[in-house]
């Protein structure tokens, strides 16, 4: 496979960075994860856009633009269409760090003229889609975190958390771990958003809860209203599992896929699922890719 570093086109096993990069020393990072659909890029332009913006909050001036990376993605793509059969799709990461630590200035001041931009492509398996169509297990993650703390709201490369709740879900013969918050609330799972339905309602946290707006929450919640359906972000304590009728995960690289379970509770209907799940894919097919790639690339 191919990766991209700062724009030039290297094998991935040589896609190297610097040893005092911030995201190797500090884990200091921003990064978006998407996928191809039917080879072709969806909504891509709603991940560059969250992208800049926590760029922009974090104080971050890079010295190119989003178009600068959504042409350096799209060199990816190209590059790595040879490494797939047919009908697989590739799984893309940009990850982007503040570059190399400047000890004259200090380990925590992140204004960098040199970013560091890494994209990766991954194949997908051609079963991917239908075999998340079955469903997930998921667990309840053994620690809650504080509602409070800034660092969930970002795409942020800091994930060693993440990374022990899905050790402990695969552990416990599950797919995800669903994270409560410090005041005992579900919010959200280790790479995913959370839906429940309840009274044939949607409900999903708000991300003042203490998680992270994914960029296929935000898609779900649109097609979920321009269904007819009644979507409610609030605060969602454990205990409504006891009373839902079903629940499901979504990110922008499984797209939705139902929940059978969460602990100790079973959910069979997954009607809001598959609704959702189809309505998607007809967008999908309606815009085909982002704007961007059709306004640049054609």
């Amino acid at each position: 496979m191919v990766a991209c570093v700062n724009g030039k086109l290297v094998p991935a096993s040589q896609a190297f960075v610097s040893s005092f990069d911030f995201g190797f020393l500090y884990g200091v990072g921003l990064f978006e994860t998407f996928r191809t659909w039917n080879g072709k890029l969806f909504a891509f332009e709603r991940h560059l856009k969250r992208l800049k913006s926590d760029l922009q909050a974090l104080g971050w001036n890079l010295p190119f633009g989003m178009e600068t990376i959504a042409e350096w993605t799209q060199k990816t793509i190209e590059a790595n269409r040879k490494f797939l059969t047919k009908g697989q799709d590739l799984r893309l990461r940009v990850t982007v760090t503040p570059g190399v630590v400047d000890p004259q200035k200090g380990w925590w001041e992140l204004g960098t003229s040199e970013p560091t931009v890494v994209i990766h492509a991954t194949p997908l398996p051609a079963d991917f889609d239908r075999r998340n169509e079955l469903g997930w297990k998921a667990v309840i993650a053994p620690w809650r975190r504080p509602k409070d703390f800034p660092l969930w709201r970002f795409k942020a490369t800091t994930y060693f958390a993440n990374v022990l709740a899905r050790r402990y879900a695969k552990s416990q013969g599950a797919e995800e771990a669903i994270w409560l918050n410090s005041d005992g609330n579900l919010t959200e799972g280790t790479a995913t958003n959370l839906f429940v339905v309840q009274s044939g309602e949607l409900l999903t946290a708000p991300p003042e809860e203490g998680l992270l707006a994914g960029v296929m929450r935000s898609l779900v919640i649109e097609i979920a209203r321009e269904l007819g359906l009644t979507v409610r972000e609030q605060p969602l304590p454990l205990e409504i599992l006891h009373n839902a009728e079903e629940a499901f995960v979504t990110n922008a690289v499984i797209g939705v896929v139902p929940l059978t379970e969460i602990g100790d509770e079973q959910f069979a209907p997954v009607t809001f699922a598959k609704q959702i799940r189809s309505a998607l894919f007809d967008r999908m097919c309606r815009e085909l890719s982002s704007s961007i790639f059709r306004r640049r690339f054609g």
